[in-house]
């Protein structure tokens, strides 16, 4: 009506047509979409199971860790690890070459190893199964390491050590002793300390502010939904919708820590990366993929390729015998997982023909297909079940990832991440780690506004009051809620977990 009045929100309108229809209608702003529902429709789906590191153990580590993580004092920690109690040695050097044959006739002959971990009078035997005696003490040799008099046994006249079997880096191991009937001197033992693991926790910080009158304000939008307990929710005031993005990106930040954080502290246990303020180091600790050395790629998962990587990488495991792997994967890698089987089966069973009846139910012409593969027994014992990681669908990771050449889905949907989530010596296997008295710290640092109800109690605020605080932290009109989370994750034993990723399309 007044163009340079500057309170004025909507000019008039002058329309020439005289014939009205809805056009003129919407053209005039007297016509309004309908309202469906005022109920927010979430269309990215719940995210409750999303965190299943964070959930993990006793549940809700982002909340307080008292009961849920392990408390130490310092930012790093240890623990000791014991690997076998045997090994085999590799040669470190040869003289031999060419025409040699070394222990022709019963003759002696030597090898070099970098230790003198091989005792004297032991049997030992090389990675291709040539056996020989080790006759007296090795002798340091220098750089070269241990110089070993060996004599092959049982051998005949013409019998000589392969070259292949002197050569550096052959494996040798030694099998059993033996010595003469009488008169016999004794040999030595060996004795294995364990070795030490370290890993470090990092810090998280995270918070929201609001000033003015935003706790008062309502939406348009209504969320409902159900809690934990299974009890009806429904908030529609501008902060609940706030504090409830908040909390998911809460545990967003901490379940991304505790899967995909690296270890920072170099050798020389300097940290480079600095807070550029006060010029203390941030410290950032090995999330689970980066404690799991066992890795391989993929582009199409078969059942051959699964089992024999799988078994690589536990074989030796003494204690494996019916333990139960959980594969932690995307909606992609459940498809895998199925196709795989489903292709495994149909070459064992002829397409599943004496099997129909676990996938087609139903009766007439109301026939129902369906039936999905969850488990998988491994030859070697082991028993893996299969679990959905929305994470590796919608999280952080996901969303910035290269999509499948078939599906579009991200290749993070398509990771398999193999856990032992079984107890070791009476303890779990993954636990989180905290610092002593700062697992979870949270407060309000309140201003001239009224506070919000979800956070009344916390500020230190009556339930039922929703006036500003008497005494305040600072004079502007704003307040500020924020959270600080000491924040690690240990697999106590790693080597019998496993991670693989897809590379359809790279």
């Amino acid at each position: 009506m007044l163009p340079n009045i500057k309170y004025q929100v909507q000019q008039t309108i002058y329309d020439p047509k005289s014939m009205q229809d809805e056009q003129n209608l919407y053209h005039q702003r007297n016509g309004s979409p309908s309202e469906l529902t005022r109920k927010l429709t979430y269309i990215i789906g719940d995210y409750t199971k999303k965190y299943p590191l964070t959930m993990a153990t006793l549940g809700a580590v982002g909340y307080g860790a008292g009961k849920s993580a392990v408390e130490l004092d310092d930012v790093q920690f240890t623990y000791p690890v014991m690997a076998g109690l045997n090994k085999v040695c590799r040669t470190s050097h040869t003289t031999y070459s060419g025409g040699d044959k070394p222990g022709v006739g019963h003759s002696h002959f030597f090898l070099w190893f970098p230790d003198n971990w091989i005792k004297r009078f032991f049997i030992i035997q090389s990675e291709r199964g040539v056996q020989a005696y080790v006759l007296e003490d090795p002798i340091a040799d220098g750089s070269r390491g241990f110089k070993y008099k060996v004599q092959l046994d049982p051998a005949d006249e013409d019998d000589f050590c392969p070259i292949s079997q002197v050569s550096e880096n052959v494996a040798w191991t030694a099998l059993t002793t033996n010595v003469a009937e009488s008169e016999s001197r004794t040999t030595e033992g060996n004795s294995v300390a364990p070795g030490m693991f370290k890993n470090q926790m990092g810090f998280l910080r995270y918070g929201m502010s609001w000033a003015g009158n935003a706790s008062n304000l309502m939406m348009k939008i209504s969320m409902e939904g159900k809690n934990k307990e299974g009890k009806s929710v429904k908030f529609d005031g501008h902060m609940d919708w706030f504090m409830w993005q908040f909390e998911q990106n809460w545990l967003d930040i901490r379940e991304n820590a505790y899967w995909y954080s690296r270890y920072n502290r170099k050798a020389d246990g300097s940290i480079p990366l600095k807070d550029l303020v006060t010029g203390k180091v941030i410290p950032r600790g090995a999330g689970a993929l980066e404690q799991i050395q066992n890795k391989a790629t993929y582009t199409t998962l078969t059942y051959n390729f699964l089992s024999n990587v799988i078994g690589d990488a536990l074989y030796g495991q003494e204690d494996s015998s019916n333990m139960t792997i959980t594969l932690m994967t995307g909606k992609g890698g459940l498809r895998e997982f199925d196709r795989m089987a489903k292709a495994a089966g149909g070459t064992i069973v002829g397409d599943f023909a004496n099997v129909a009846d676990k996938f087609v139910t139903g009766t007439g012409y109301n026939l129902a297909l369906g039936g999905y593969f969850t488990t998988m027994y491994h030859i070697d014992g082991y028993i893996i079940t299969v679990k959905h990681n929305p994470l590796f669908d919608t999280g952080q990771v996901a969303q910035a990832s290269p999509k499948h050449p078939v599906t579009g889905l991200p290749l993070e949907s398509y990771r398999m991440v193999f856990l032992d989530t079984n107890d070791v010596d009476g303890q779990p296997n993954i636990q989180h780690v905290a610092q002593k008295g700062r697992s979870f710290l949270h407060g309000v640092v309140a201003g001239l506004t009224p506070m919000p109800k979800s956070l009344r109690i916390a500020g230190g605020f009556a339930p039922e009051a929703n006036e500003a605080a008497a005494l305040m932290s600072t004079d502007q009109d704003k307040s500020l809620y924020t959270r600080f989370a000491s924040c690690g994750i240990q697999i106590l034993r790693a080597n019998r977990c496993f991670d693989l990723t897809c590379e359809a399309g790279l």
